[in-house]
């Protein structure tokens, strides 16, 4: 919305990481160097950590769209408490391996066997573990003994992780002293200075063509760094909601005013949003003598016909039949006696009609001013006010009519007729029901021929790898054939005889 307001080439401050917007700052550019350092040494694991949002997943982005991939084949590995007897397999997936079969045994093999192509292509295998402090203890250890994979001395795998602050305090646990001994390098990321950030901003909006439109005062620079406090997807999130709120309010200069109002719109939906999650048992006390004064006060034969109400409500509810509407906690009404029927006895027409649900326009005084109210407000007022009453569920009668009545159609005599592209109105569609069944049928058939093909594909595929690892396997064979024969040749050679 405000990108076309200022002519910007695409958005600046998006919240997924863009490699194209790393912004070097010291912290940033130390962690990068350690990283590097790490790929330098070839082996071992490099730990870095950062508080949420401080830019550890635009690290890992820099540096995987830094990496040259004719030496180095990496994948990233985002983790979600995952189990030591699951690892192996998303490692495997991260890498697109596949095993021959079956089990852990199968999938080593197939592992090992990818590592030792690489080392023989030149290259050097990287894993990047990101959200790591999710990773149970023995995953970790998991990981410490694939790391163990070599070959005469050079190892096959290394590993990178990266997590939040409590990630160093699992590493620091004595039970993973084994671990540690591997780490060789650590670092933690810091959120930005009040200098970095103002660069940070200015080098976002410089990269989608920012010429000066919007201008961004010193109070400004120094208003959005208190409010985010340095955190990059803090920035970037403030930065979006003062962009926006110039766009509304046509505004071409930011300045400390304009941070203040949108940092308040930002901590009045944040409140309000707590407010909407308070559970009704954590109400006021003073609410809830009222409603009990209320209660009390009302005629014996009013509260039985509320009470009536409310259990026919909750028994249409429970139904899910047509028709059914769900009375919410603490919102049941006054009934008249004809709302307050027995749901057994069936219904006639004009008492259904008298049920149905009516919509009621918001009176005027409870209307808020749209000027005085925050962007999201403004939204949310918009949704209310074009709210419509939701459609009544379908029960498993009329699931099973609508099945028997697509099976009438498809078996029915002549067949299935097919639709004409060229008279394809409402009109045409309605008198021609036979034809819905066919483009059906039709689509179904094409799928499974797509999925046939797709299967036949990756069953030459499978064919193909198992032939080449059975040619590895032969060619392993006949290298230590080979091996063999040159060790007894030398034996024969510096023999007694000789």
């Amino acid at each position: 919305m405000y990108e076309e307001y200022f002519s910007f080439a695409g958005s600046p401050f998006r919240l997924n990481p863009d490699p194209k917007f790393f912004f070097g700052s010291k912290s940033h550019n130390k962690a990068m160097a350690y990283l590097h350092y790490g790929l330098r040494q070839a082996e071992g694991f490099i730990v870095i950590t950062g508080e949420i949002g401080a830019g550890k997943s635009m690290l890992i982005g820099h540096l995987l769209d830094q990496l040259d991939r004719t030496n180095v084949v990496a994948a990233n590995l985002v983790t979600s408490n995952l189990e030591p007897s699951a690892l192996l397999s998303h490692v495997l997936s991260a890498f697109r391996i596949e095993a021959a079969n079956k089990g852990k045994s199968a999938e080593i093999e197939a592992f090992e066997d990818f590592l030792f192509d690489q080392m023989n292509r030149g290259r050097r295998v990287l894993l990047i573990v990101d959200e790591a402090q999710n990773l149970p203890t023995r995953t970790i250890e998991e990981l410490r003994m694939l790391s163990n994979m070599d070959y005469d001395g050079t190892p096959l795998f290394q590993v990178f992780l990266i997590g939040q602050p409590e990630f160093r305090g699992i590493l620091a646990k004595p039970d993973m002293e084994q671990f540690r001994q591997r780490v060789i390098a650590t670092y933690h990321l810091e959120p930005l200075s009040a200098d970095e950030t103002r660069e940070y901003i200015e080098h976002r909006l410089s990269v989608v063509g920012w010429s000066g439109d919007p201008s961004l005062s010193d109070d400004a620079h120094t208003a959005i760094f208190e409010a985010a406090g340095g955190v990059p997807r803090k920035i970037n999130s403030l930065c979006n909601r003062i962009l926006l709120y110039c766009s509304l309010e046509k505004l071409r200069a930011i300045d400390a005013k304009v941070v203040g109002a949108v940092v308040a719109d930002l901590s009045q939906e944040k409140f309000a949003a707590e407010e909407e999650n308070v559970p009704p048992e954590e109400a006021s006390a003073p609410e809830k003598s009222r409603k009990r004064q209320k209660a009390k006060e009302k005629p014996k034969a009013e509260t039985e016909e509320d009470a009536a109400a409310e259990e026919a409500g909750q028994e249409r509810a429970a139904g899910g039949g047509r028709g059914s509407v769900v009375v919410p906690f603490g919102a049941v009404k006054k009934t008249s006696p004809v709302e307050a029927e027995p749901v057994s006895k069936p219904l006639s027409a004009e008492k259904a009609a008298v049920k149905a649900p009516t919509a009621k326009a918001a009176p005027a005084s409870s209307a808020k001013d749209l000027s005085q109210m925050s962007v999201l407000d403004r939204l949310r007022a918009q949704r209310a006010a074009q709210k419509e009453v939701e459609p009544a569920s379908a029960t498993l009668k009329d699931v099973a009519e609508a099945i028997a009545a697509a099976s009438s159609l498809t078996n029915g005599d002549g067949g299935p007729a097919a639709f004409d592209d060229a008279d394809d109105d409402e009109e045409a569609l309605a008198g021609d029901a036979k034809g819905w069944p066919a483009v059906l049928t039709k689509s179904i058939n094409e799928t499974r021929d797509e999925l046939k093909t797709a299967h036949a594909g990756a069953q030459r595929v499978r064919r193909e790898l198992s032939q080449a690892a059975a040619q590895r396997a032969e060619k392993r064979k006949r290298i230590a054939e080979s091996l063999a024969r040159v060790e007894a040749l030398l034996a024969e050679l510096s023999g007694p005889g000789n």
